[in-house]
């Protein structure tokens, strides 16, 4: 969710232009609409920041570390998040490679850990779930102005026990400045990062991103 660069929240695996890039995006699930305003800056040429806030009031901020290992671009990230009742951190690795021209593939791990926010306050409410996230992703780009995706996520439950499979199919359209695009989910998914609820409920995400 932190990593905004490319599709399915990839980074850039280049980074000699430092321009920001600003996305907005409208999700539904369960008859839910939840609406984001994110952005993200290649500060430098190993170093990116990132944030997001949605209409649930959660709020991101995140950071990440990547260079180049061979052919793969690999990244180490770390994101702090802030919802009413809970913390959200997130330590993770992303890496991702070229297929030729049209393809390219991305694999991203990581391990969350949410913690109550009133157990600051009150100790005996204390409770904290940790999970272990991953993701295989495929893009396609057939024509230079539309690209094609697929993500594969498994989330591990290692405070619950079990856990959680998702797939992700997505199309980007890519004129200049703007890249609109449509995301549907289905699988068993968290419905925002700021959220508790899981559904398993098919859901559309419509959004935009920006690109200057």
């Amino acid at each position: 969710m932190m990593l905004l660069c490319a599709l399915f929240a990839a980074p850039c695996f280049s980074a000699n232009d430092k321009v920001p890039e600003f996305g907005f995006d409208a999700s539904r699930t369960d008859d839910e609409w939840i609406v984001t305003a994110s952005g993200y800056l290649q500060a430098t040429e190993e170093w990116n920041i990132s944030a997001e806030i949605d209409s649930t009031g959660y709020l991101e901020l995140g950071t990440g570390y990547g260079i180049m290992l061979g052919q793969f671009y690999t990244e180490a990230f770390v994101s702090y998040g802030r919802a009413d009742l809970f913390d959200v951190y997130d330590a993770g690795v992303f890496t991702g490679t070229a297929l030729g021209d049209d393809w390219m593939i991305y694999a991203n791990s990581s391990h969350e850990w949410r913690k109550s926010a009133v157990g600051k306050v009150f100790p005996a409410l204390e409770n904290t779930t940790r999970e272990w996230k991953n993701t295989l992703e495929t893009t396609y780009t057939p024509i230079d102005l539309i690209s094609l995706g697929y993500a594969y996520n498994y989330d591990k439950k290692l405070t619950e026990g079990g856990h959680r499979t998702n797939h992700e199919v997505r199309i980007t359209f890519k004129p200049k400045w703007v890249e609109p695009y449509v995301k549907y989910t289905f699988g068993e998914h968290r419905v925002s990062p700021g959220s508790t609820k899981v559904s398993e409920e098919n859901s559309v995400e419509l959004g935009i991103n920006f690109n200057f």
